[in-house]
């Protein structure tokens, strides 16, 4: 995978801003801003949408690099980074991670206890999440060959697949995704930049604090001191809250490489805390 870039620059002209990015230099990406910018204009004369501007539409994350892992051979393979609401995510192309959002439930705790050997109860057996989880775990029969690890969100489950060996912009990924009910946007983003995302830290708003009103790269004194004061007080704020709990693992143990970023991910998002409220 790519790293993200750390250099950024904007050009300007009237009421129109093209960001630009280098890996490079501050100087590259300027160069590259300039050129958005002019495809950005011509494109607004001749009318076309936003979405139909070609590479002034695109753009890679514009996130602070928090840490990098990689290989012994020094390939990259992971990223953790902030992002535009000041969450920490991990990147990567060596795990196939699935979003999947359902219809907010009472916890899983007890729908897992009934689903695994419990006495039935239609009422929890029949919610939203426990439906989710038995489809991830109808996934992991389905493929015997794979590792499958479905954790507890928020809003939701986030399921890591291990062992696939699959890009994630490939048409097999995408049908893996698919059968776990993956949010669209998220398999869009996926393919886009070939890259699956986790948020390892609580959204800002659901610990009581508000979205940062700061963006990547701060531009001021004054930004870097908002930026600064935010990140104090987010600490703190999310302090009593996990990400996500584990709710079950299926198929194969993970290879030595994936085991490490999953072993990242499980203490980042405080997965071992089963008493903490998700957030």
């Amino acid at each position: 995978m790519d790293p993200l870039p750390q250099f950024w620059r904007t050009a300007r002209a009237g009421m129109v801003t093209a960001w630009g990015w280098s890996t490079q230099s501050t100087e590259e990406a300027l160069a590259v801003a300039n050129e958005r910018l002019a495809n950005s204009l011509k494109a607004i004369r001749a009318g076309l949408p936003r979405d139909k501007r070609g590479s002034y539409g695109w753009a890679p994350p514009r996130e602070e690099t928090l840490r990098e892992l990689r290989d012994d051979d020094g390939t990259l393979t992971a990223i953790v980074s902030r992002n535009r609401y000041g969450a920490d995510v991990i990147g990567t192309d060596r795990l196939l991670i699935a979003d999947v959002d359902v219809p907010r439930d009472r916890p899983v705790a007890r729908s897992l206890f009934r689903l695994f050997g419990g006495k039935k109860g239609k009422s929890e057996d029949d919610g939203p999440k426990a439906r989710a989880l038995r489809l991830i775990q109808d996934f992991a029969t389905t493929h015997p060959s794979l590792g499958v690890r479905a954790y507890e969100t928020f809003a939701g489950f986030r399921v890591i697949v291990t062992g696939s060996g699959l890009e994630p912009r490939s048409a097999e990924a995408v049908a893996l995704f698919e059968q776990l009910g993956t949010d669209q946007i998220y398999v869009h983003l996926c393919r886009k930049y070939n890259t699956c995302r986790a948020r390892l830290t609580p959204k800002p708003w659901r610990c009581g604090l508000s979205a940062p009103t700061w963006g990547w790269p701060p531009t001021s004194d004054d930004e870097r001191q908002q930026m600064s004061q935010w990140l104090s007080e987010y600490s703190a704020a999310t302090e009593q809250y996990a990400t996500c709990r584990l709710a079950g693992t299926f198929g194969p143990p993970a290879a030595p490489a994936e085991a490490q970023l999953i072993d990242l991910h499980d203490r980042a998002t405080r997965t071992a805390d089963a008493h903490l409220p998700l957030a």
